[in-house]
């Protein structure tokens, strides 16, 4: 009797299947999501992976396709795209969803306070901004080269974070905790058309609070993300002495900057290492003492870039930089009027001399 009990318990482990399983060609997996606003109507675009295999292997641009849906409201237009989904709706993969200008500078409350609430998203996802065109047009811009554009955005965004430091990796978790931080505030990549087919990075969008009030082309980007210590590659130039067509050009490869904030003042401390570049001005770099002129160069124009980049933060009431944050933290109360303080700029710089100064002659 007892081993008749025993087969029984162990049917239950060896024997039973997942209740909830699903064969992946049974569910539409959403990859992309695209929300515009036009005619007081929300406009939701899903770019849904194609399961079905094209006649031709080749024929890539198959590979996903959009299904719409449109609402007054965002939840209204965001089901009745599911509803011209004839599979379970599988959002566990989604890489992208791209913001039209206009959801993200008055609509974006609405939007975020939806896509928190729904399970079945992870906030894993990029959130974007589509610039000079609509969101739907960003979105259905695939092609033999890129036939999944959520997928595309996302390497995009990668690519350009590893190589050129121009865009963010912030996911959209890290997205709304600043969203939601009042001594903070956030922001996200922007991508454009260019020649009205190719996906392109486009600089930052950064907000206050939920509405988007600047746009940072991809020099600005850069200086932002170099201030926020999320910059592993930041390229500075300066004129050659005695001439205005010529450049010397140095790369940060260290970088650490921080803030000290006191009622009247934002002090940025900025400590920099860096490698020579680009010489167009022919110096000799085995004179040692050329090292000092050009550190004190570039210290002026770090100075006088940073504290200007900060100063446009501040004329959009943007604080990105986490300035009322850093206040809030040592004083354990909010900063009154930051973006009427006075700003000071202190950088260390050192220009590398390794490999420079001697030639490889044993010496």
């Amino acid at each position: 009797m007892k081993w008749k009990i025993l087969i029984l318990i162990l049917g239950i482990f060896f024997l039973g299947g997942c209740f909830d399983y699903q064969e992946l060609n049974d569910r539409a997996i959403i990859v992309g999501l695209a929300i515009d606003y036009e005619n007081e109507e929300y406009v939701v675009n899903f770019e849904v992976l194609n399961s079905k295999k094209s006649s031709s292997e080749q024929n890539s641009s198959n590979k996903s396709y959009l299904v719409e849906g449109k609402g007054e409201t965002f939840s209204e237009a965001y089901q009745d795209a599911l509803f011209s989904i004839h599979k379970d709706a599988y959002l566990a993969h989604l890489k992208a969803v791209v913001f039209c200008e206009e959801i993200a500078k008055d609509h974006l409350d609405s939007v975020v306070d939806y896509l928190i609430r729904d399970p079945s998203t992870r906030n894993v996802f990029y959130p974007v901004i589509a610039s000079d065109v609509s969101a739907k047009t960003i979105l259905s811009s695939n092609s033999e080269q890129t036939p999944v554009v959520a997928e595309a955005i996302e390497g995009l965004i990668d690519y350009n974070n590893y190589k050129e430091t121009v865009t963010t990796t912030m996911n959209f978790e890290r997205f709304l905790e600043l969203l939601f931080n009042n001594h903070q505030d956030t922001y996200a990549n922007v991508i454009t058309l260019k020649d009205d087919k190719t996906l392109s990075v486009n600089g930052l969008g950064i907000f206050h609070e939920y509405k988007l009030v600047g746009l940072l082309d991809l020099e600005e980007a850069s200086t932002s993300l170099l201030l926020n210590n999320k910059n592993k590659n930041f390229y500075v130039k300066a004129p050659c002495q005695g001439k205005t067509d010529k450049y010397l050009t140095i790369n940060l490869y260290d970088s650490k900057t921080s803030y000290e904030v006191t009622d009247k003042m934002i002090t940025l401390k900025g400590s920099y290492q860096a490698n020579i570049m680009d010489d167009e001005c022919s110096y000799n770099f085995k004179d040692t003492s050329l090292y000092s002129t050009l550190e004190q160069q570039f210290k002026t124009i770090l100075e006088k870039d940073l504290s200007e980049a900060i100063k446009h933060y501040m004329q959009l009431n943007s604080d990105i930089l986490g300035i009322q944050q850093a206040y809030y933290i040592k004083n354990r109360k909010p900063l009154p009027n930051w973006n009427q303080l006075n700003i000071k700029s202190e950088v260390a710089l050192n220009i590398n001399k390794n490999g420079i100064v001697f030639e490889v002659d044993g010496r």
